[in-house]
């Protein structure tokens, strides 16, 4: 099996390197070993498991936002993380995805499927500011999310183009509504 860290993606562990398709990494199984597997361009990315903080922000919004979805009653599903699959040889897993709740599978969700995508910074946070930026504005997801795990600001970038422009900025100690397709009003410092 070929793996590359995320902190040096031309590092592999042992087995001989090879092209992983989007299909194929969907079906591998890659065992419970506390690791998150993503793919990249056919090259399989390891990362530890989330810390306790991130994981709690993480599911603290989903929670959130799972409320408001039904409280509005919208066709729309929120999880995390899920498989997210951008292309063949491609297949993220963001920490929130909504969706539309008419998906095609129940492995992965798929561009045409996405309203928001968001992501709680881990310790590379340039992963999730620069590499996942790029790569889910290049799907037109037209609504990206990034919490601060340490300030705990959400940042909400939306679509313009093929970049992202940040729309709100949502601070600590305040409620104000993220905008976008989920009407939810919210205090960042609520998610700690």
């Amino acid at each position: 099996m070929t793996v590359a860290h995320e902190s040096d993606p031309c590092e592999v562990l042992p087995g001989p390197p090879r092209y992983w398709s989007a299909d194929e990494f969907m079906n591998h199984d890659f065992g419970d070993i506390g690791r998150r597997f993503e793919l990249e361009d056919g090259c399989i990315v390891m990362t530890p498991a989330p810390s306790i903080r991130h994981q709690r922000i993480a599911r603290r919004l989903i929670n959130a936002v799972e409320a408001c979805i039904r409280d509005n009653d919208l066709e729309l599903d929120v999880e995390g993380p899920v498989n997210y699959r951008l292309n063949s040889d491609t297949v993220f897993a963001p920490d929130v995805a909504v969706f539309r709740r008419d998906t095609d599978s129940d492995l992965y969700v798929e561009p045409h499927e996405i309203e928001v995508l968001a992501e709680v910074t881990s310790t590379n946070s340039n992963r999730d500011r620069l590499t996942k930026m790029n790569r889910y504005a290049r799907t037109k997801c037209e609504w990206y999310w990034i919490i601060d795990q340490n300030t705990l600001v959400i940042d909400v970038h939306r679509l313009d183009g093929d970049l992202y422009r940040q729309a709100a900025a949502l601070t600590p100690g305040t409620a104000a509504a993220l905008p976008g397709p989920v009407p939810l009003t919210i205090d960042p410092g609520t998610l700690a």
